[in-house]
């Protein structure tokens, strides 16, 4: 996000609860035009030096629309739901406003968003990767209908990849990154051993120990570690033995003094920077990290592949639970929708994500855009082998039927029932994780059955059978239906 002064800050909010913000207004060309159709646009200020992109971009479709006025209005990152909230509440909606994840739901659950199917074209469509627009798994989609477009989203959005230093293993005789758990076990030992004290050979990412997660992805159906279910049965599933696996594994590393010390207080930042000054050799983390690291250390011999799998061989893959994320979203209000959309499908052309990947060096939705330049890029062409090689589709509740984003809404008000406080417990105690697993599965049932009863004395849907998908193989691609 971009810094300002605090006054700044302040006194933008202020004018944004009355009016919106505008930081960056309209071209200099358009501004008073009384021939033009205004489209107004909310977004925010990220990445750094996306203000100017905005308008560069902006200015360049106005000349290619010229009877359309393209105004920005910028909000801080952190202000911006609430910032189009007041907006809307004042009878002073944008056009087009940017909502991301949840974002999106929040504003549609108000009746703000406007479905844009009426304006999609099969040729519009296939501008995005082959299948990524199934209403049942586009993540875009709410009750059939379109209603939000991306931008900096795919797979590599939820992808998990292993980073180890080339050097560092090097000097304790390993030419090539551990592939099973005990591996990865073996060698931290030994790269820890060998640094003494000056560099360690593995940290599970941050506080909470997240990397146990992205472990037991490999092990068990990615529904297990995130909500405690395995969705093949929509049953608990908690003390599945993948899962238990991955925390004992993380459990023994630390008790012998393996990990990084330290790394039950780090932040998401703390992992990168440590990799980057050779003081940590392997670790699992989403592919952001890469580009961070190569800010930080541009030589270092930074290897990328895919998370070492259980000794028995791989459960599971990654999953890949929406194609998308929302981000662009057209408002119910607005007076000038077909001119709106003209705006959001320039917005999601191959001409302007082209230009955002050149400038931010961010992959964006539309592959055509960037693949052929990403491939020359050792570290994202790295990123998209391992995503490719190691991420199927998988079913996700929430998109599936309203009973299951019901259960999933519910499930997600409990983290205290996932496994995540529990694990780094057992971790950081040195304790058997499989008893406390156990009792997870009988309280997570508990839960299950009130949710379910809840529900239906409201006359809602919303039960175990919205979470269970019998013919899933995690092993394989997920198809709505099939």
């Amino acid at each position: 996000m971009k810094i300002r002064p605090a006054l700044t800050v302040l006194t933008c909010a202020v004018a944004l609860a009355l009016s919106g913000c505008n930081l960056v207004g309209g071209s200099p060309d358009s501004g008073n035009a009384t021939d033009k159709v205004t489209v107004t646009v909310a977004l925010v200020p990220d990445p750094p030096g996306a203000s100017q992109f905005y308008r560069q971009q902006f200015d360049e479709f106005e000349k290619a629309n010229p009877g359309i006025a393209v105004k920005v209005l910028e909000n801080p990152s952190d202000q911006q739901l609430n910032a189009v909230e007041l907006m809307f509440q004042q009878n002073n909606a944008p056009d087009i406003f940017r909502a991301q994840d949840d974002g999106m739901d929040r504003m549609a659950a108000r009746g703000w968003v406007a479905p844009l199917d009426e304006f999609v074209t099969p040729e519009f469509l296939k501008r995005f990767p082959e299948g990524s627009m199934d209403p049942a798994t586009s993540g875009l989609h709410r009750d059939g209908k379109l209603m939000s477009l991306p931008l900096v989203w795919g797979p590599w959005s939820t992808l998990r990849v292993f980073l180890y230093n080339e050097d560092l293993l090097k000097k304790s005789g390993f030419s090539a990154p551990p592939k099973t758990w005990s591996e990865l076990e073996r060698t931290a030992t030994k790269v820890t051993a060998d640094g003494k004290g000056k560099y360690f050979g593995y940290a599970p990412t941050a506080a909470k120990a997240v990397g146990v997660e992205m472990l037991a992805d490999t092990a068990v159906p990615y529904s297990v570690p995130a909500a405690g279910i395995d969705y093949r049965t929509g049953k608990p599933a908690t003390s599945s033995p993948g899962l238990v696996e991955a925390v004992e594994l993380n459990r023994r590393m630390q008790a012998a003094k393996v990990m990084m010390p330290g790394w039950e207080s780090w932040d998401g930042s703390r992992a990168f920077k440590e990799f980057a000054a050779g003081r940590l050799a392997m670790y699992p983390t989403p592919p952001w990290h890469v580009a961070e690291v190569r800010k930080l250390a541009p030589e270092i011999k930074m290897g990328i592949t895919g998370l070492p799998v259980p000794d028995a061989g791989r459960g599971a893959y990654l999953p890949l639970t929406k194609s998308f994320s929302p981000l662009w979203s057209m408002s119910s209000k607005s007076e000038h929708k077909a001119e709106s959309w003209k705006v959001m499908d320039f917005l999601s052309s191959e001409s302007f994500h082209s230009a955002y990947y050149k400038k931010f060096g961010t992959l964006t939705a539309l592959e055509g855009a960037w693949k052929a330049e990403a491939e020359k890029n050792p570290d994202q062409a790295a990123i998209l082998k391992v995503a490719e090689e190691t991420m199927r589709r998988a079913p996700n509740p929430a998109l599936a039927s309203t009973g299951g984003r019901a259960v999933t809404d519910a499930l997600a008000a409990k983290p205290d029932l996932k496994h995540t406080d529990a694990a780094f417990s057992s971790i950081i105690k040195n304790q058997p994780f499989a008893p406390v697993a156990a009792k997870l599965d009988k309280d997570l049932q508990a839960y299950l059955d009130k949710t379910s009863a809840d529900l239906k004395a409201k006359g809602k849907e919303g039960s175990a059978k919205d979470l269970t998908f019998a013919g899933w193989d995690p092993l394989k691609d997920y198809t709505p239906g099939g």
